[in-house]
């Protein structure tokens, strides 16, 4: 092991990764970038073991589909990372590994999903960032969208460059800046050959306008404009944005696309799951799908080459062990953060309480956010009920986010989960 990799930064608040770990309550937090999101059945089966042997055992799914362990003590670091090491799952250096945040569409390559396979592209976009020094520059949060045009699509994840295909048999893609498919500025296109340079001289370009002011491009956008982003990368400025047509579908249970390979996708409530539940993933992932675990940022891991009959025999045994395997389940309404057990910002039992709301919400689509602090890691989106925990009580949010000003402050658990009850009751009655 290098003295660079083991000489880690640890600030409190910073994005983490593996050679450059975050301190939380629970230990240390050591995020996981798997490239492309596509994790093998040993490779799971092996970070599952690390999660045990150097952590406490519990895994993250993050927005973003990467896999965060907890619970890292500083004496079992050197073992964690020679044995990601040994997975080639480590950077060269921490400055490499902050840069290379692309999120790809979970489908790519398996075939009939996508008319083209961006596999190679996002490979050589995350290698041209992590080589490229000057992007080092880049702010830690600064991400990349490769959407290939599966029917799960990445329209609502928010990335400060997206590429989104729009004509596969040239093939071109639709480039976008800052926020969602919906609020992004389209800008133009380009080709598949040109998808990497493009990127790093938009990236590039960021950097010489910001003069260190906006953190992201969508900040950027609202103060340049697109047109002289576009300009300083040398992208034609052409700002219609593509014509597509939404796509996403449930990413639970059977994933059904006729002419293509099945897919069968099992939820992580909160985004939250342990050692054994990975371990277990991967062995019927190895047993009855194709040997792979793809990850997605809508906290669920996806099974190629499962079907709904292959996962029969698995149900029972997914579900003890915690997974959600029907798309409507109300725990998939709630997106919830780590709470007092794993944040000293937190003074709430935040996963115990989300929970223990669950069965308040009938809709598979996030409604509710619980969040430790005014900070909202979990969803940065506004949804229509947050609560913010302070001191074991809750603050209530309508139509917000965990930053906005409450509608109502102090709420006890079950004061909260009356007065969402109430206005879901409400909502529900026809006018």
């Amino acid at each position: 092991m290098s003295q660079d990799r083991m000489s880690v930064d640890m600030r409190r608040g910073w994005c983490p990764g593996a050679l450059r770990p975050m301190p939380t309550k629970d230990g240390l937090l050591v995020r996981l970038k798997i490239s492309g999101g596509v994790l093998s059945v040993e490779r799971a089966h092996r970070i599952a073991e690390l999660a045990r042997t150097c952590g406490n055992g519990q895994i993250d799914l993050s927005s973003r589909g990467n896999l965060q362990l907890r619970g890292v003590t500083q004496a079992n670091l050197p073992a964690l990372h020679a044995g990601l090491g040994s997975l080639d799952l480590l950077d060269r250096d921490a400055d490499a590994e902050a840069v290379r945040n692309v999120l790809a569409s979970p489908l790519a390559g398996l075939r009939g999903h996508a008319p083209l396979d961006i596999a190679p592209l996002v490979a050589a976009l995350e290698q041209r960032l992590a080589a490229d020094k000057k992007l080092h520059r880049l702010p830690a949060k600064f991400g990349f969208v490769v959407d290939d045009g599966s029917i799960l699509d990445l329209d609502e994840c928010a990335a400060d460059i997206r590429f989104a295909l729009i004509d596969a048999a040239s093939p071109r893609f639709g480039i976008g800046l800052g926020g969602t498919s919906a609020t992004a500025a389209w800008i133009g296109t380009c080709t598949r050959d040109d998808l990497v340079v493009t990127a790093a001289r938009l990236a590039a370009a960021f950097l010489a306008l910001a003069d260190e002011a906006p953190h992201r491009m969508r900040d950027l956008v609202a103060l340049r404009g697109a047109d002289i982003i576009a300009a300083n990368a040398g992208v034609a400025f052409e700002p219609s944005p593509p014509r597509r047509t939404r796509r996403q579908l449930q990413p639970i249970g059977a994933i059904r696309c006729e002419t293509a390979i099945p897919v069968f996708g099992l939820g992580v409530a909160f985004g939250r799951l342990d050692a054994g539940m990975l371990d277990l993933a991967a062995v019927v992932a190895g047993e009855a799908g194709h040997g792979e675990i793809r990850l997605t940022p809508w906290r669920a891991l996806l099974i190629p080459g499962l079907d709904d009959a292959q996962a029969r025999p698995w149900r029972a045994r997914l579900a003890a062990a915690g997974f959600i395997l029907a798309p409507d389940d109300p725990r998939r309404a709630i997106a919830a953060c780590a709470g007092i057990t794993g944040c000293d910002k937190a003074t709430t039992d935040i996963q115990a309480d989300a929970l223990h709301l669950a069965h308040t919400l009938t809709t598979a689509d996030v409604a509710l956010h619980l969040s430790g602090c005014s900070k909202g890691c979990a969803h940065a989106a506004a949804t229509p009920f947050t609560l913010v925990g302070r001191d074991s009580r809750y603050d209530l949010i309508l139509n917000g986010a965990a930053g906005d000003a409450p509608f109502i402050k102090g709420l006890s658990l079950a004061s909260a989960e009356a007065h969402i009850a109430a206005r879901l009751a409400r909502a529900a009655v026809p006018a």
